[in-house]
């Protein structure tokens, strides 16, 4: 007897900006193993740093919103160990914000790879206080804001239709800043959005997102996935009520404020190979420091300028009508995808065939489902083909 194949239930299903849209972009098939179910739910999948740090410049800011402490920000000499005792700790000290949310990840299972990770995260911490709070605390109006909204279900690849005729979208912006130009013209933060964005905004709001990463280069596909994320933000923004116009939104990225030896490494091929978009000036000591410096294991970094490195970390973002519009679209594209391996995977009992393996090396080496992945990413990078040498500039 033929047994017929039970269909999906009728449901308005929830994607995360985050936790499913662009962890599916990085890697479908791991995003799906990590997922546990066949239709996934809005459930992140985040490593230790990028929690650790965005925690901490959350309590960070909620103390500064309260107390007001001055500038500049007192921090732990060694983040590792831990020292023995706080009693030379001010409240705020980043050691002391730091531990708070270390137990607070420790208690859901959640610890750092290494010392050196997390050293390095404290070292970013650090450095996004010391460079960038003086400039951004002020303009805050909220932090860890919850969006949603709802649009059409899009049309699967191919014909078809998902679940239902809408799905949720939701996010979590970490900063919404409400900039009023006649009263921070003395911010160079805000000098430094009104030279990019259009004209006709006195007064708007400010999408700021942090990323615990160092900048994409510009063909990188991440380049172009995070400026999607935050000009969806955007449009969930505008759809609430009594809102003022999203003038810009603001990615961040905190490795560039502490950049590490393979981040220096990376952006030294970037720079040769003209992949960047911010680079030192001809001629400048940052020139100089990053040209001459040779890679290799020991040896002291390169001593980049505070001021290249924070312009290393910010990237405005367009979010004119027309990019917020096309953001969307894309962002349907994705649910579609999803929507679609889910239902060929229903359909059909198999989870590789139907989810695309497309991490890159560094997906790979934190996925415990590596070892029996059928396109891992050194499988897919020795059968590329060859990747050009970089050539000094003369």
């Amino acid at each position: 007897m033929t047994l017929n194949v039970r269909g999906l239930p009728f449901e308005v299903p929830s994607y995360s900006l985050t936790g499913d849209i662009l962890s599916f972009q990085r890697c479908g098939l791991q995003y799906r193993y990590y997922n546990g179910s066949a239709l996934p739910p809005s459930r992140p999948v985040q490593m230790w740093t990028g929690e650790f740090v965005h925690g901490v410049l959350e309590e960070a800011y909620r103390y500064w919103h309260s107390h007001h402490p001055p500038f500049p920000w007192p921090c732990t000499p060694t983040p590792w160990p831990a020292p023995a005792t706080s009693l030379a700790r001010l409240p705020h000290d980043i050691g002391e914000l730091g531990d708070l949310v270390e137990a607070r990840l420790a208690a859901g299972g959640k610890r750092p790879r290494s010392r050196e990770a997390r050293n390095a995260a404290y070292e970013r911490v650090n450095a996004a206080i010391t460079l960038l709070a003086p400039h951004l605390f002020p303009l805050i109006t909220a932090a860890e804001h919850r969006l949603s909204g709802t649009r059409l279900m899009p049309p699967l690849p191919g014909g078809g239709q998902g679940r239902g005729d809408r799905y949720e979208l939701t996010g979590i912006v970490d900063v919404i800043s409400s900039i009023v130009v006649s009263a921070n013209l003395q911010n160079p933060l805000v000098r430094l959005l009104q030279s990019r964005i259009a004209p006709g905004y006195p007064d708007y709001d400010l999408i700021v997102d942090y990323k615990a990463a160092r900048r994409p280069a510009v063909p990188s596909r991440f380049w172009q996935h995070e400026e999607w994320q935050v000009q969806t933000y955007a449009w969930l923004w505008r759809q609430m009520p009594q809102t003022r116009p999203v003038g810009a939104g603001l990615l961040i990225y905190l490795n560039e404020l502490a950049p590490s030896r393979t981040d220096l490494v990376e952006l030294k091929r970037e720079v040769l190979q003209g992949t960047t978009d911010v680079v030192p000036a001809n001629g400048t000591p940052d020139y100089y420091a990053l040209h001459q410096w040779q890679p290799g294991p020991g040896g002291t970094l390169p001593a980049l300028s505070s001021a290249f490195r924070l312009q290393r970390a910010l990237r405005i973002v367009d979010v004119s009508a027309q990019s917020v519009l096309n953001a969307v679209g894309q962002i349907d594209q994705v649910v579609s995808h999803i929507e679609l391996s889910a239902l060929n995977e229903h359909q059909a009992g198999n989870i590789p065939a139907h989810w695309d393996a497309c991490g890159e090396q560094q997906d790979c080496d934190a996925c415990d489902f590596r070892h029996f992945c059928p396109s891992p990413a050194n499988h897919r990078a020795a059968n590329a083909p060859p990747r050009p040498s970089p050539v000094a500039p003369g």
